[in-house]
């Protein structure tokens, strides 16, 4: 039986893995997911760039809590896509994805 061991996802030229999605989200976008432990969060860089483990800039604690809130979002929009898809209900799924695109566009963008 597969078993989903650990999550990679990639972006342009950055690179971060983690054993969920938003430990992985959380990793590729600099932001620290409070549920998770430190141990358990796991993040590697492409070659030539830093560890992306730690915020790249001391932002404010509202900052990181809107970072993790929009990790949070897209976590939400991926589950809720997987279980909509499985249930065959495929209009709703891509209305999901759409909010999905969003929330990662809206990452993309405070990562700029």
């Amino acid at each position: 039986m597969p078993e989903l061991r650990l999550v990679v996802l990639a972006l342009q030229d950055r690179l971060a893995y983690g054993p969920t999605f938003e430990s992985a989200m959380s990793a590729l976008f600099g932001g620290a997911v409070s549920s998770l432990s430190a141990a358990s969060t796991t993040a590697a860089a492409v070659p030539g760039e830093p560890a992306r483990g730690a915020p790249a800039s001391a932002g404010s604690p509202q900052s990181a809590a809107d970072l993790n809130a929009l990790i949070a979002e897209a976590a939400k929009d991926l589950a809720d896509y997987q279980r909509l898809t499985a249930e065959g209900k495929l209009g709703e799924a891509g209305q999901k994805l759409e909010e999905l695109k969003r929330a990662l566009d809206k990452l993309n963008a405070r990562k700029k």
